[in-house]
């Protein structure tokens, strides 16, 4: 019921003013840095991604540090910001650093590949960037449900993270990404 209560939700519109107050700067900021980027896999315009993951953590009660990182997190990799734009904007050093600990390794990706440095990564994170990796990849898995491949990946990560013990938020959020 919870998974198909945020898939009703994440195919709503969803606008700034759905975010807590202290999350709207980044909402427009992230908006602007991604306004001429569009998603591989659906040709939509690439804000509908930071902004539906950062609604799902969000939904699942996530401090205003984790939504900002959540709307902020894919800057740093795919855009000229800065670390300094980003703390500025959110007037935090803690989303800045969550998003510069959720910035892949393309060298690395390249050395051992994707699925092996997605499960070295994951076992890494701290337990706030933990949460919002977790909600990306639900969001990938809702938006591109027909890229098996990675959908397999997410699956075989999510039952090796399982096997560990995670907090209850990071814990559900494997569990809706293996039911996805």
């Amino acid at each position: 019921m919870y998974v198909s209560s945020l898939q009703i939700a994440l195919n709503e519109r969803i606008k700034a003013t759905d975010f807590p107050l202290k999350c709207r700067a980044m909402y427009y900021f992230a908006k602007g840095r991604h306004a001429h980027q569009e998603r591989k896999s659906s040709g939509k315009p690439y804000f509908v991604h930071p902004r539906g993951v950062a609604f799902i953590v969000m939904f699942l009660d996530g401090t205003n540090d984790e939504i900002n990182a959540a709307l902020a997190h894919d800057l740093l990799e795919d855009t000229e910001t800065s670390f300094a734009e980003i703390m500025t904007v959110a007037n935090s050093v803690e989303c800045a650093e969550l998003c510069s600990e959720l910035r892949n390794n393309p060298f690395r990706i390249d050395e051992v590949g994707k699925e092996k440095y997605m499960s070295d990564k994951l076992e890494s994170l701290s337990e706030s960037a933990l949460f919002i990796k977790l909600a990306d990849m639900l969001y990938n898995s809702y938006d591109a449900p027909a890229e098996k491949a990675l959908i397999r990946m997410y699956h075989n990560v999510c039952n090796v993270l399982l096997k560990r013990k995670l907090s209850p938020k990071c814990e559900h959020l494997a569990k809706m990404i293996l039911l996805a």
